[in-house]
Formats: C-alpha cells, sequence, structure tokens
C-alpha cells in the first residue's frame, strides 16, 4: 500500500499509539514522538492526524506551554487500534519465543523443546 495512502496512516498511527499505551510508554503523545516511530513527511503526519480526529478516533490534548501538539486516542481510536494491532500481531501475541504454533498439542509448546516448530514456519513463511 502506498505510504500516501490516508488508510495506511490510519492503521499505522493508530497501531503504534495503542501500542504506545500498552506499554506505558504515554497516553497522549507530541507529534513529533508519533514521527520518531512513523517518518513520515511532516504535512502528511498532520493531514492524517487531522482526519483521526475529524474521525473520532483522536483528540487534541492540552498544550503544555512547550508549543507541542499532541494527541490521546479516544475510546473509539482505542477499539479500533486494538482491533488493528491485533490484527497485524495476533500470530506473535503470546508466544515467548515468536517460533510456536497455535497448536498446544504440537511439541513445539514442550519446554524442552530446541528449534522452530515447524507449523509456525509453514503457515508463516511468504508464498
Amino acid at each position: 500500500m502506498a505510504k500516501n495512502n490516508p488508510i495506511y496512516w490510519q492503521d499505522e498511527i493508530l497501531q503504534m499509539m495503542y501500542w504506545m499505551r500498552g506499554e506505558g510508554l504515554g497516553e497522549i503523545i507530541a507529534l513529533e514522538d508519533v514521527n520518531r516511530l512513523l517518518n513520515a513527511e511532516e504535512s502528511v503526519l498532520i493531514d492524517n492526524i487531522q482526519r483521526l480526529v475529524d474521525k473520532g478516533f483522536l483528540n487534541y490534548a492540552s498544550k503544555r506551554g512547550d508549543g507541542r501538539k499532541r494527541v490521546l486516542l479516544t475510546q473509539r481510536g482505542i477499539e479500533e487500534g486494538k482491533r488493528r494491532f491485533i490484527d497485524e500481531f495476533e500470530p506473535y501475541l503470546g508466544h515467548e519465543d515468536h517460533m510456536v504454533c497455535d497448536d498446544p498439542n504440537c511439541d513445539c509448546h514442550d519446554p524442552d523443546f530446541e528449534g522452530v516448530c515447524t507449523h509456525f514456519h509453514d503457515r508463516h513463511s511468504p508464498q
């Protein structure tokens, strides 16, 4: 998907802000901090942040006297960010080493198992 596509940026911004919130890195995020992780042109970032505000996913937060614009997820934004984050990263969530499959009966779940689960590798390899 082209990086000038608003849907691409909506996904990236919501996922990143949801992740930051979940990791305890902050709920109110300065636009400069958003851009450190996403590396967008300033105008692209500002346009897409405004689009997310208009759609009710983000709100502008009050300034802290330093002149930096800040945003935070609304409840709708949290729900949408979570959905998009899970869609993107579900195959890796809850897996200690990210190399086990979802079959609880597979040998890869044995604490003494060494290596990479072939079921996981087969399902997640590029076609």
